[in-house]
């Protein structure tokens, strides 16, 4: 047998699913230094942001594709770029 390859595929996310994500709610945490957080993926707002064609004009609360409950109660949105699958371990903050 061969050993499998690793490759960079990023999972299909759906609601329900375990994830992993970066976040602190202190504002003077720099964005780079949060540590990881697990939750679940609770919403997909695919659809609307599909939707969307125009231009928002600005850089900051830009809508995100999922809702993920954190296990302390939080809820942020994210894109699937910055979760991971819950267990798997990070160094550094996902782009």
């Amino acid at each position: 047998m061969k050993p499998q390859k690793k490759t960079a595929i990023r999972p299909a996310w759906s609601v329900g699913a375990r994830v992993t994500t970066h976040h602190s709610p202190d504002p003077a945490i720099a964005e780079d230094q949060w540590p990881q957080k697990n939750g679940v993926i609770v919403e997909d707002h695919g659809e609307m942001i599909d939707s969307v064609t125009r231009s928002y004009g600005r850089t900051w609360a830009l809508p995100r594709r999922w809702a993920v409950l954190l296990d302390e109660g939080q809820l942020v949105f994210r894109d699937g770029a910055e979760l991971e699958v819950e267990g798997t371990r990070s160094t550094e903050l996902p782009k």
